[in-house]
Formats: structure tokens, sequence, C-alpha cells
């Protein structure tokens, strides 16, 4: 399907993230991993959230689902609307409904997620019994079904099996079938495919493109992998130091990207169309969110900065416009920088 025959259908946001901070709190000084992250997510949408390992793309996630360790990590403030509640406002017990059935997620490591003493069947049962409110020959039967969806082959048989007795693909899709076991309207995908061959990788996306056309769900998609993102996203949001400082649809973002950070992601891609003695890099590395420089947090490493970026952080506003990000349901170029418009 291509990008535009999705927004054929007016957009419905499913979630919407505003202004969210999750810090931690350490010996060593208070670490603002996320710090005022905001972003919504529509209806059959595919978000990419891209950056550096360390910029707060899985912190953002885990406050989404709000699973982040409590007292070293804490939620700040703002908001994170879905299904016309704010679920940073809502109990333990609220949450825990939500949690798998409205909104689910696929970790980073299957092996790591899932219990090594319990069969993949049931790992997935016990999530339908709990929200589907189901007897357990039902469960089971379903766990089954989502098995065989996920494409597992022999799922009869695979749903006694361990983690420990299948591949890593197959335990990725093991992870699959319990994030959709719900049918949750929106998925967070964490770097579903780390650690996963090429071909597995082609597999794993294509599935979850085929069981989003399906399903109608919105996803979430982190990565570090622009490549990923330029497949199977619609829209991107760049983080960086734990703040999004661009955000566009895809073809925008790669044709004319606006942020120096963005570029400098971009530029440092392998292609096959250019000839160069080495890729390129970005001088520096992601500050530690305990020491955060003042101004644009990008600035020590940006070859553009001025004494402006030193001095002034900029706001993420739409190209040209100059409008802040207020309006969520904007399809606009947000940018956070002085020089967005050089």
């Amino acid at each position: 399907m291509s990008i535009s025959a999705k927004y054929t259908a007016p957009r419905e946001a499913l979630l919407e993230v505003r202004d969210l901070q999750t810090f931690f709190y350490t010996d060593d000084g208070i670490g603002r991993a996320v710090d005022g992250v905001s972003f919504e997510l529509f209806r059959g949408e595919t978000l990419g959230l891209v950056g550096e390992s360390g910029c707060g793309k899985s912190v953002t996630a885990l406050s989404i689902m709000r699973l982040v360790s409590e007292p070293l990590g804490r939620l700040i403030g703002g908001q994170v609307l879905a299904g016309g509640r704010d679920l940073l406002q809502l109990s333990d017990k609220e949450m825990c409904a939500v949690r798998g059935d409205e909104v689910a997620m696929i970790f980073q490591e299957p092996m790591t997620s899932l219990n090594p003493v319990l069969t993949c069947g049931y790992q997935i049962a016990e999530a339908v019994e709990l929200h589907q409110k189901v007897s357990k020959v039902e469960a089971r039967s379903r766990a089954v079904e989502m098995l065989r969806l996920v494409g597992i082959p022999g799922p009869e048989q695979r749903v006694d099996e361990y983690p420990h007795q299948l591949s890593g693909g197959m335990r990725q899709r093991v992870m699959i079938a319990m994030a959709l076991s719900c049918n949750p309207q929106v998925l967070i995908a964490d770097e579903p495919t780390t650690a996963l061959d090429v071909t597995v990788q082609a597999q794993i996306l294509e599935l979850l493109a085929r069981l989003q056309d399906e399903l109608g769900m919105a996803i979430l998609l982190i990565t570090h992998d622009l490549a990923v993102v330029a497949e199977v996203a619609e829209r991107v949001a760049v983080m960086y130091a734990g703040q999004v400082v661009e955000c566009t649809q895809t073809e925008s973002l790669f044709a004319d990207p606006r942020h120096p950070y963005t570029k400098g992601l971009l530029k440092s891609i392998p292609r096959l169309d250019e000839e160069r003695d080495r890729l390129e890099i970005i001088d520096g590395a992601v500050p530690d969110f305990r020491q955060l420089p003042s101004g644009c947090r990008f600035h020590p490493r940006c070859p553009l900065a001025t004494d402006q970026c030193r001095e002034a952080a900029p706001p993420l506003e739409e190209l040209f416009s100059g409008h802040q990000v207020s309006d969520f349901g904007s399809a606009g170029h947000l940018v956070a920088c002085w020089r967005a418009d050089d």
C-alpha cells in the first residue's frame, strides 16, 4: 500500500503525547531523559521515532506505558492521551487494564522479555484471560490463533514450547503475538528487528505492515535504523538528548531535512549511488542527561551554531509559519532550530 493511500480517510489521533517529561534521580544529579516530548499518532499510520542510542527513545516508550522504574525514574509532567483519557492520571489498576489491551508494546529483546520457565502459549493466553475475561480453553485457542496469524508453522505444537526452543525470529513473532492478542489500537514497537538477520528483519516488518492493514492499528516504531524508517513509516520524529528536534512526513525528511542533527544522521547512511572515501560522522556524542548544555542541546556538535544557539533553546515550531507545536493534528514540517530557514 502506498503512503498516500493510507491518508484517504480522515485522520484520527489514537495517541497524543504532550510535553512529556521523565527524569531520573541519581546520586550524581537529575537526568532529564525525556524533556518536553510531543507528538501524535494517527489511526492506520506508522510513526518512526529515531535517534542515536541514549537519546531517550526507549524511555519515551516506557513512559507512555508507565513502566519507568520508580523511585529512580519519575514521570514529572505532560499528558499521554488515548481513548479520551490521560494515561498518566489513571490509577495503577486502571493502567493495567489499558496496558496490553488498548496500548501494547513489543520490547527490544524477546529472550529477556519472555519468561523462560513458561511456555509461549501460556504467556500469550495469560494476557487474553486478563483482558478478554475468557476461559483458559478459549485463551489457549486464541494463543494458537495468534501464533498462526504471525506466521509460526505448526502453532498447535509451538504453543507448548518454551522460548529457548525457538529461533530469534520466532521469539520475536511470539512477542508480536502477545502484543496483538487483544487487538490493541496502538502498538509501540521498540527496536523490533534488533539482532535479527536481514532476511528475518524483512519478514518481521512485512508482518507488522500486514497486521496493521488488517487490524487498523497505529504503530510507533522506535529504531535507530533510518533505512527501516524509509521503508515503513509515513512520518518521522527525530529525537536528540531527550527532545524531538524535527518531525515531518518521511518523504519530506529525506528530501529536505532542516535540523543539522537530522542532516548528520542522513549523511552517515551508506548509499550505493554515491562514491565516498568514508562515511561522514557527527563529531562528539549525545550529552550526559545530568549535564545538558545551555541553549540548543545540539550546539556543541553543530557546525552552524551561533551565540543564539548557545544561549537560548529553540522551540519546536512549524517551518516557515512560526507557530509553535500546539496543533497536534498538524501534518507540517516541525523543527527545533534557530537556523532551520537558512
